[in-house]
């Protein structure tokens, strides 16, 4: 780093006018209007009111860089936070603000907190220094280069470990591991969702779990938590809802999920434990401060449950076509569903496997990096067709999206990563490629140049060997619906055939 720390005048500071967070603006008020409208104002509220309070995190600092056409420094990392401080410091000049978000703003000022002040420490720096700062903080993960978020389960356990109360659901993801050789339940159904679930206070205390004692969560309880989860999943798949909808108040949870316990333990002896000595005391979740929104990580590559009888077999990782049908037609789920008869059983088969692109993961696209803006749209409809199970009623508007997501995906992931021995992208060798025939064909002639992974390539040249038979029956419903179309159970087995898996690299690896 070639910089050096300075202590600057806010108001010698300029927001960023080329934010990636916004539309270019045209002068300093610009920029901060696009700033609030991209941010939202109750969020630059709430950053204010952060830093009022506790001040300026130490660590993460602010970089400016001198501009000669301004006799400024402009921000460019810190422009949140430089906006934030100037609304402390000048309330009244925020004119695009109406009079109760100002009045909102004097109430903070006003409070306790930290003294404000007029001048700020900043690293002063060249622009390609500070954008690569940008890049590294606002790019994700970057295999390891870059921040990486907490997921869920990282954050309850930054908790735990912090001394707070153990929840329900960490204790459910340690003891799954334990008693199924290594089964992450989250593969099964989302962190939040098990959670807001099994925390429950009657599907709790039926089940016989007990935060504060951890004895209770024995191997028996434990598995019967795995196979209800995948009667979650199963119940979901089949009503064409998604989880959070099917399961959406404390009622509807203990209502549905109560009597298929009742059923799983007429089939299912265990010792018999003491229900009543749970302390019901423990803090439920309310239906209102858990609910997730719709689509909201309901999807992952290995949400259907898996059709093997023992919950300690980990489900398959990758989607592979193998894996997801060879155990299908031999096997059947152990869990009872509570709307039939003790001894019936929920058999396998394509039901049990994800519905079209089901497990979609796009979580990891920028959405600051316009390369990836076509595929994340194109991601977002795919994951409502899924869950709303919309192929049989739209095939046509289906086709498109699939044919779509295979070019998008396939460029993005071209944008992002470099022909191994070269220093160059692989976008280098396909941007003046017009035909995504062309593309597939240039992939498959560099493939181990292109792609690392030996199982991903194995995929792509099962999936795209032969054009004709794959992709150009999208094509000719593209260009010729009125001539041909697709049936609803071909493109609904095209993800299941390694497409969804190789999607899934491309966009997360």
């Amino acid at each position: 780093m070639s910089g050096s720390e300075k202590r600057i005048k806010v108001s010698n500071i300029a927001n960023y006018y080329e934010n990636p967070r916004h539309p270019i603006a045209s002068d300093e008020f610009d920029t901060l209007k696009k700033l609030f409208d991209s941010v939202g104002i109750p969020q630059m509220l709430n950053l204010a009111s952060d830093i009022k309070a506790h001040g300026l995190l130490p660590c993460n600092r602010i970089v400016v860089v001198y501009s000669e056409f301004l006799k400024k420094y402009v921000v460019y990392e810190g422009n949140r936070r430089v906006a934030a401080i100037k609304l402390l410091l000048y309330p009244d000049t925020f004119t695009f603000l109406d009079k109760a978000t100002i009045d909102k703003v004097k109430k903070i000022v006003s409070g306790p907190g930290v003294d404000l002040s007029t001048s700020l420490n900043c690293y002063v720096t060249d622009e390609t220094e500070a954008f690569f700062i940008m890049e590294r903080l606002h790019s994700g993960e970057d295999h390891g280069r870059g921040l990486k978020s907490w997921d869920a389960r990282e954050k309850e356990n930054f908790k735990v470990r912090q001394g707070n109360k153990q929840s329900l659901s960490n204790l459910i993801y340690l003891y799954v591991q334990k008693y199924c050789d290594g089964l992450d339940i989250t593969t099964i159904l989302p962190f939040t969702t098990i959670q807001r679930i099994f925390n429950n206070r009657k599907v709790r205390t039926k089940i016989g779990l007990d935060v504060s004692n951890e004895a209770t969560f024995t191997p028996d309880r434990i598995n019967l938590v795995v196979e209800a989860s995948k009667w979650i999943v199963a119940e979901s798949d089949n009503s064409q809802m998604s989880i959070t909808r099917l399961f959406n108040t404390s009622d509807t949870i203990s209502d549905k999920l109560c009597p298929w316990i009742d059923t799983y333990h007429s089939t299912h002896p265990a010792p018999t434990y003491d229900y009543n000595s749970l302390d019901d005391s423990l803090t439920e979740n309310s239906d209102d401060s858990l609910k997730e929104p719709p689509f909201a990580n309901e999807s992952h590559p290995n949400s259907a449950p898996p059709s093997s009888p023992e919950p300690s077999v980990p489900k398959d990782k990758d989607n592979s076509p193998s894996a997801s049908n060879s155990s299908d037609s031999s096997k059947s789920s152990s869990a009872p569903s509570p709307v039939h008869s003790p001894s019936s059983t929920s058999s396998g088969g394509t039901k049990n496997q994800p519905y079209f692109f089901q497990g979609l993961d796009y979580s990891k696209l920028d959405p600051n990096d316009s390369t990836s803006h076509g595929v994340s749209a194109v991601c977002r409809e795919l994951q409502l067709f899924s869950d709303k199970k919309l192929v049989s009623t739209y095939p046509l508007a289906s086709a498109f999206l699939t044919r779509s997501i295979i070019e998008q995906s396939i460029k993005y992931y071209s944008h992002q990563h470099y022909i191994q021995g070269q220093g160059k992208l692989i976008w280098a060798n396909i941007e003046k490629l017009s035909k995504l025939s062309q593309i597939i064909d240039n992939y498959k002639k560099n493939l181990a140049n292109y792609i690392t992974d030996t199982t991903i390539r194995d995929y792509f040249t099962a999936l795209f060997d032969n054009y004709n038979d794959t992709v150009n029956p999208l094509n000719w419903v593209v260009h010729r619906p009125s001539e041909f179309q697709l049936d609803a159970s071909t493109l609904i087995e095209l993800p299941r055939k390694g497409l969804l898996a190789v999607i899934n690299y491309f966009l997360t690896f």
